[in-house]
């Protein structure tokens, strides 16, 4: 996936003295590589001297534009991960053309000006919440039209993010009149605690503490307040509206259901199965079943370890990459092994709206989709909605079909957020 660290934007300094400020405002646009697209968008502030980058489908919001000059040519840097793509235009009244190119491989780009301003239809501010004894720090999204509003809270995926990963989701539901709240996890940006110490009940209680922190706003529809968690965010999704009158609906996107253990094999499991078959396959498959069933019981190493060693300088031995005795992933794995969310499935009462990538490789995505109906018509839940994306993976993403392509968001996934967050009909208590 492309993600985006840093963009330099250069401009020749001349045009800054010249006084050519038309520059400046909202530009809109698509980069185009073969027969790859992706729409981009740029914010100028002349007055401030500054810009910014942003991409949906990238996930990028307001990456930071730096040494920014206005002039008639113009020249920036894009900087990934791995590689720097380089950027050469010229402007001509509200549009911008030009080329770029990484290594060997070249494009070609063009903008409109949007606006004169860089303002957005929304306001930013920043919260903190309590949650077990630790405070997390987020932003809160608020559209400036006035009224009262639906509002959603974002919840993380499995690892260490921030609020910065869901800002895209942010800013594109506050622009459709949608507050939206989202914020750092555990130990991640301003927020305190660690995640790796914490169960997922510890982090479905920060999430709910989240939702309290919306339903307590006296901008925000009370009737139309929920969440949208994604991966292990989706699979905590329940647990979060169990018995939570504040939750009125909830969105799960490519979450497991049952025992979590029975996702992290099916995971490896699907990765194994692409690189390895015949014996090598059965070995790598038993010994990190071992190690699961280690893991989440807190048992012995020492089986373990002597299986492993009967296997030393196997491949798959290093791609399963099993921790030494003292890493942080034991204890954690014990917290969250055994985590199955069947029960609070189960007892949701309120709309649900499933969402899945087709070709997600980290959940099965009809068995997930199957059990998690069985358990909401179990508990008299009819009113769910499903929706798989052809072609899409675990991030509601469609991978680029060339080498040199971008990824995109599945057709249709955000604009189904959209109006499920914003249908009062949905809610059960209107």
């Amino acid at each position: 996936m492309f993600k985006v660290l840093t963009l330099y934007f250069v401009l020749g300094a001349a045009n800054v003295l010249q006084g050519l400020s038309p520059l400046a405002g909202h530009w809109e646009g698509t980069m185009l590589r073969g027969s790859s697209q992706l729409n981009v968008s740029i914010d100028l502030d002349a007055k401030l001297n500054r810009g910014t980058f942003s991409a949906t489908d990238l996930g990028a919001l307001d990456i930071p534009l730096s040494n920014l000059q206005l002039g008639p040519a113009l020249h920036w840097e894009l900087v990934g991960d791995t590689t720097t793509t380089l950027f050469d235009a010229s402007a001509s009244g509200n549009v911008i053309r030009g080329t770029f190119h990484e290594n060997s491989s070249y494009g070609t780009f063009k903008l409109h000006r949007v606006s004169q301003s860089v303002a957005k239809p929304y306001a930013v501010e920043q919260t903190s919440f309590e949650s077990g004894g630790v405070r997390l720090a987020g932003s809160i999204y608020v559209p400036q039209s006035a009224g009262k509003h639906p509002a959603i809270v974002f919840v993380h995926g499995s690892g260490a993010e921030g609020r910065w990963a869901t800002a895209y989701l942010a800013d594109y539901v506050a622009r459709h009149g949608i507050i939206a709240l989202s914020y750092d996890k555990r130990g991640v940006g301003t927020s305190t605690g660690d995640w790796r110490r914490a169960s997922l009940q510890d982090l479905a209680g920060d999430a709910r503490a989240a939702v309290h922190t919306l339903w307590l706003r006296s901008d925000v529809d009370r009737t139309r307040v929920g969440l949208y968690g994604h991966s292990q965010g989706a699979e905590i999704a329940p647990a979060i509206a169990f018995r939570n009158p504040e939750v009125t609906w909830l969105a799960a996107a490519d979450g497991p259901v049952g025992p979590q253990y029975n996702q992290d094999l099916f995971r490896v499991d699907t990765y194994l199965r692409q690189h390895y078959s015949g014996q090598e396959l059965i070995s790598a498959e038993r010994v990190y079943a071992e190690f699961v069933d280690t893991a989440r019981n807190g048992t012995s190493h020492d089986q373990l370890r002597m299986d492993i060693k009967e296997y030393a300088g196997s491949l798959w031995l290093s791609d399963l990459a099993i921790p030494d005795d003292n890493n942080w992933i034991w204890d954690w794995y014990r917290k969250v092994g055994n985590y199955d969310n069947s029960q609070a499935w189960e007892a949701v009462r309120v709309p649900v709206l499933i969402l899945f990538g087709a070709d997600d490789a980290l959940v099965p995505v009809q068995q997930s989709i199957a059990k998690t109906l069985r358990l909401l018509k179990r508990g008299g839940n009819q009113r769910v909605w499903v929706r798989t994306f052809p072609g899409a993976d675990h991030t509601l993403r469609i991978p680029p079909a060339t080498a040199d392509g971008w990824p995109h968001n599945a057709p249709g996934f955000l604009d189904m957020l959209i109006t499920f967050a914003a249908n009062r009909n949905l809610n059960p208590r209107t």
